[in-house]
Order: C-alpha cells, then sequence, then structure tokens
C-alpha cells in the first residue's frame, strides 16, 4: 500500500453500522416484522429476522452500512475478516439467506441474495481488486466490487431518504 491508511477505527464504524441498523429497521419495517438476531444467530452472520407481513415467509438477514462507498463508486465484500488469524471474512461465513447494503451516502439500499453474491465471486476474485483495511494491528481484506456490478447482482435496489417513502427497481 502507499501513503498513510489510517486505521479503521472500530467505534466509529460501530456507530455508523448502528445507525444505518436503525435506519433499515425503520425503511424495511412497512414490509416486515423486524426481529433481532439471538446471540447463536450473530454467530452465524445474521443481523435480522425478516417476517413477511404478507406473505409466510421468513429470511434472515445480514445489515452492512458502507458510508465510503459513496465516495469511491465501490462496495467492500470482505473475504478476510483478521489477517493475522486468517479468519474468514463474512461473505464467505455468514448464513444469511439476504445482503442488505446501505450505502448511505448516495441513499441506495441493494438487496442481494447470498447465493447470487457466492456465484459472482469467483469471476469477482478473477477481476477487482483486493483492497486492504488497517484495524488496530491486523488487516481487513476484501474486493472492490464496482456498485453497477452489485445493482446487476441485486434481486431490487431502492433509494431512500429518512423521510420518504423508498423508490424501487427491479434488477434484470
Amino acid at each position: 500500500m502507499t501513503g498513510y491508511e489510517p486505521p479503521y477505527i472500530f467505534d466509529d464504524q460501530l456507530s455508523h453500522g448502528e445507525h444505518g441498523e436503525a435506519f433499515l429497521d425503520r425503511f424495511f419495517s412497512r414490509w416486515f416484522r423486524i426481529e433481532p438476531a439471538t446471540p447463536e444467530e450473530q454467530r452465524r452472520g445474521i443481523d435480522r429476522v425478516f417476517y413477511d407481513l404478507r406473505r409466510n415467509r421468513v429470511l434472515s438477514i445480514e445489515y452492512k452500512t458502507d458510508t465510503v462507498a459513496a465516495r469511491t463508486s465501490n462496495a467492500f465484500i470482505e473475504t478476510i475478516s483478521v489477517d493475522s488469524t486468517e479468519k474468514a471474512g463474512w461473505v464467505f461465513t455468514t448464513e444469511a439467506d439476504i445482503l442488505i447494503y446501505y450505502i448511505p451516502g448516495k441513499n441506495i439500499i441493494y438487496v442481494l441474495r447470498m447465493t447470487a453474491i457466492r456465484a459472482r465471486l469467483p469471476f469477482w476474485l478473477l477481476t477487482y481488486k483486493v483492497r486492504e483495511i488497517p484495524n488496530l494491528g491486523y488487516y481487513s481484506h476484501g474486493l472492490l466490487v464496482p456498485l453497477d456490478e452489485m445493482e446487476r447482482c441485486a434481486e431490487r435496489v431502492l433509494w431512500c431518504d429518512d423521510e420518504e417513502l423508498p423508490h424501487s427497481a427491479d434488477a434484470d
């Protein structure tokens, strides 16, 4: 890596993530009854369980809030969580059905099936750059996937505002 890279500050990122989770809970509550994951579900990479208000359907959800993607136009798809212990990233370990990837600076929410992400992963590994993100004492590694590729992979893309109803576009 070149130049100074400030470390990823866990408390700052936790605050962004918690704000994103609260927003996403409010946003999706018009369609789902939302329950926080149990500690066991959290260990399996699940943040929420969505109970569909219209159909008899239950979905396990992983939330990601990415404040940097608004500037870079790339999603960070984590392949290695902790390089010093070779701990696999969430793209390999989550057992969630759905990834909800929220980009606050662009007011965009990508709704992606984990099966679709994993189907594209071999192509992404060959095509996109890996970035190392410094943490305190280790690095996380991830692919920089362009947002237009995320949109192609998404089941649904939602544009939102804190105060507005969503506008949606189904992916082709």
